[in-house]
């Protein structure tokens, strides 16, 4: 045997100890607050790492991670041993239900809505995988004391952070309660909620930490064990095939099952591996040899040496190689598996399923059947730090341990967020929380037909029926109005002759950044003068219009009547400078004449706590006017909302068309800036995803934003996106040439390949639709005229 493995069979050994309770069975003597645990000579912690997209990466990409996580295992030296550990854990319905469904609203028109919407949720819970894979690295060192195992998890902690970043991934150390509650979470299936474990009262009592944690009933049995009213069973791998598919794994845990999978290891020294490798290199020819005498003996001069020994013998100078020239790495490993059901009859269906998928590829699984062994297989499988299978070690290099990765796919599953489809890839549901994100500005790309506007719609009713934040949308087509009747929205039709009115001097507290309103709301309607006739308006003409706008205003604070752009165009009339009644003339057309849609007093509501500003008829002369009283509208709201402590969410329909004009465009540059420090969500939507990308002011949009949907797009569009977001070819496949309602969602760093599943007959779908065939069954309803 290796004088390695020797030392570390000798560190690892523990005296037969006979459980005398429950709690017995558990191996660990102290827990520490910072997640230490101390099992007699040895320290253990635990690490989570979050999964990357491994499935859908390129062959490229996946033997770039296979060569970074090989690095990552190769880090480790002889001293500790490793865990990686798979948990699929089935979902907790109750729990998520409560996570995810609306609440009833005292407001009864949402409440229809609320119960079609939980409806839908249920109904795709239960058509969704149920399980959620997370995934632990637990190390187990040897040390005198706690302060140097302290140090040392310090230093390792770092090391192992710049390895996983390089992945892709994330290593997020656990604390003490969220390494107790995996255990209290396995032991005790359906009680995940009750977990409370308090370090200093349990110490105040005198209880032990393994009262919290323990299950009510563990009884093992030949070949299975009982634990509180579930069967499980804990397999071993008896036989693996030279090479190993790197699919292996990902196949094995994709299982619809609850169970928990885990790699033990420990690294040989190589001058040690080297020696092993000679001696065992030696005994090879040394059969050949005795071989070819026995050979030379019988008179038989041209036989060769038996195929076995040749091929044992390439064999071991393969592995030489590898060690002196590959950066391989010698490790011994054992693999276990342990799993749940609620039935024997269950647990013996989802065992032979288990052995089946691995019988596939050559791997041979196999039950534990003694008593006590189950016991042993439990306690080394889920992620305590211990390891009472050495007996079941076999060889690998480094090479063929990385192929055994444990990543797969992402999932987005936050609490209190909304849903957004499901994963393609594992088919659980995605609910995605904006609070979670740095900044919470969304973009929304498709070509038409693509399910953009259906997308849009279902989130804003989501957020109207989930929470009494603001909203605001600009609507360049008029697609929002059926939304906007259904659930008592405002909608503000603006255009020339129309009966809604936004007055373009509206200014309330706070209004601007400066800290002087008056100034700000000058600088704006200076703006909006220079839009309107094309030219830039001269330093003298900018202290008039100042001077003016500072009068129409003080008459505001003595009389309470808020002055229009008619009030400012008399008082220009008022003053004695020439090029006052020049801008009294430019000013003509928009306050008295036929364009004068911004020169009176507003008369809607724009307190509604939902408005739409549809902007389908606006003449395209008076586009970037309407489209600037717009934009100050929504700052004004934003700015109050800020101020009073509400959220506002900003939606652009269109959005190319908003950036088309210059004014909008250096309005929403500075906004999607800004947005995030307002406590406001803007979203913008577009087919046309090369007036984002055409200049480096543009593409500033895409830099501050971190939630992109994705959805059908143009092929250039599609290639575009893929190098600006450095995405692959293969996930690019799952939004170029898709059907509507598909495509690819990256959050954060988090990218999904989703699809939206609505039931065409409900009423979530007909008021949603944009299709022309739908129409008339929204005028049936009385949805639209």
């Amino acid at each position: 045997m290796i004088k390695s493995q020797l030392k570390m069979q000798r560190q690892n050994k523990e005296k037969i100890k006979i459980s005398r309770s429950i709690q017995d069975t558990i191996p660990v003597d102290t827990v520490y607050s910072d997640g230490i645990f101390r099992m007699k000579n040895r320290f253990s912690k635990t690490y989570r790492f979050l999964d990357i997209n491994f499935s859908i990466a390129s062959d490229e990409s996946k033997e770039f991670i296979i060569k970074m996580y090989k690095e990552l295992l190769n880090s480790f030296d002889s001293s500790v041993m490793v865990k990686i550990t798979i948990n699929n854990r089935k979902i907790d319905f109750a729990k998520f239900k409560e996570d995810v469904l609306l609440k009833k609203k005292d407001d009864p028109r949402f409440n229809a809505f609320i119960e079609e919407y939980n409806q839908m949720l249920i109904k795709n819970m239960e058509n969704c995988s149920n399980i959620i894979q997370e995934k632990y690295i637990t190390i187990t060192c040897f040390k005198k004391d706690i302060e140097e195992a302290r140090s040392y998890f310090g230093r390792l902690y770092n090391e192992m952070s710049s390895h996983f970043k390089r992945l892709g991934s994330q290593l997020i150390e656990l604390s003490l309660n969220e390494r107790l509650k995996i255990f209290h979470d396995f032991y005790r299936p359906g009680e995940e909620d009750f977990f409370d474990f308090d370090m200093k009262s349990s110490a105040r009592h005198g209880h032990s930490f393994k009262d919290d944690i323990c299950p009510k009933h563990l009884k093992f049995n030949n070949g299975y064990f009982n634990i509180n009213e579930k069967y499980g069973r804990a397999l071993y791998f008896s036989k693996l095939p030279q090479y190993l598919d790197v699919e292996f794994l990902l196949n094995l845990c994709s299982l619809n099952k609850n169970m928990m999978f885990s790699i033990d290891f420990y690294t040989i020294p190589t001058d040690e591996a080297m020696l092993e490798a000679n001696n065992k290199m030696l005994g090879v020819d040394t059969n050949i040899a005795t071989f070819s005498q026995k050979q030379i003996a019988n008179n038989n001069f041209a036989t060769n040496p038996p195929y076995e020994l040749v091929t044992r013998k390439k064999e071991i100078e393969e592995m030489m190689n590898d060690l002196t020239s590959r950066d391989e790495r010698m490790m011994l490993a054992n693999m276990s598996v342990v799993h749940l059901a609620d039935t024997k009859k269950e647990l013996d269906a989802d065992t032979a399923i288990l052995k089946d998928s691995a019988r596939a590829i050559l791997v041979d699984l196999s039950t534990i059947f003694l008593p006590s062994r189950q016991l042993d297989a439990l306690v080394t499988t889920i992620p305590f730090g211990v390891n009472r299978l050495q007996y079941m070690v076999r060889t690998m290099l480094t090479e063929a341990l990385a192929t055994l990765t444990p990543f797969r796919a992402q999932e987005i599953m936050d609490k209190g967020g909304i849903y957004y489809g499901q994963n393609t890839i594992t088919n659980n549901m995605i609910i995605c929380n904006k609070e979670k994100l740095k900044n919470p500005n969304t973009l929304v790309l498709g070509v038409p037909g693509s399910g953009k506007s259906f997308l849009v719609k279902h989130e804003i009713e989501a957020t109207m029926a989930s929470s009494d934040d603001d909203i605001i949308i600009c609507d360049p087509e008029g697609e929002y109005d059926v939304i906007m009747n259904h659930f008592g929205g405002e909608v503000i039709e603006i255009y020339a002759g129309g009966k809604d009115h936004i007055n373009a001097m509206d200014i309330t507290l706070g209004y601007g950044d400066s800290g002087d309103s008056y100034k700000d709301k000058a600088q704006f309607i200076l703006s909006l003068i220079e839009s309107v006739n094309r030219g830039t308006v001269s330093l003298e003409e900018r202290s008039i219009l100042d001077r003016c706008i500072s009068i129409v205003y003080q008459k505001y604070e003595e009389t309470g009547i808020m002055p229009t752009l008619v009030d400012l165009r008399e008082e220009l009339l008022n003053q004695p400078e020439s090029q006052a009644r020049t801008l009294a003339l430019k000013m003509e057309l928009f306050t008295l004449g036929s364009m004068n849609l911004f020169a009176h007093h507003t008369n809607v509501n724009t307190k509604n706590r939902i408005i739409s500003f549809n902007i389908q008829k606006l003449d395209k002369n008076l586009k970037t006017m309407g489209l600037l009283v717009i934009t100050d509208q929504i700052i004004n709201r934003v700015n109050e909302n800020w101020k009073n402590g509400k959220r506002t969410h900003v939606y652009i329909d269109e959005f190319h068309v908003v950036y088309s004009n210059p004014e909008s465009a250096t309005f929403f540059n500075s906004a999607w800036r800004q947005f995030r420090k307002r406590n406001a969500y803007p979203t913008a939507i577009t087919q046309n995803v090369e007036y984002l990308l055409q200049d480096e002011e543009s593409r500033s949009i895409f830099a501050n934003t971190q939630f992109f949907i994705m959805l059908n797009q143009a092929a250039n569009d599609a290639e575009e996106l893929c190098k600006l977001l450095e995405i692959s070819p293969e996930q690019m496949q799952y939004f170029k040439d898709v059907e509507s309602g598909r495509g690819l969602i990256k959050f954060g760093s988090t990218l999904v390949p989703f699809r939206m599943l609505i039931d065409l007959e409900s009423m979530l779908y007909i008021i949603n639709s944009t299709k022309p065939s739908d129409l008339e069954e929204q005028r049936k309803r009385g949805l639209i005229k």
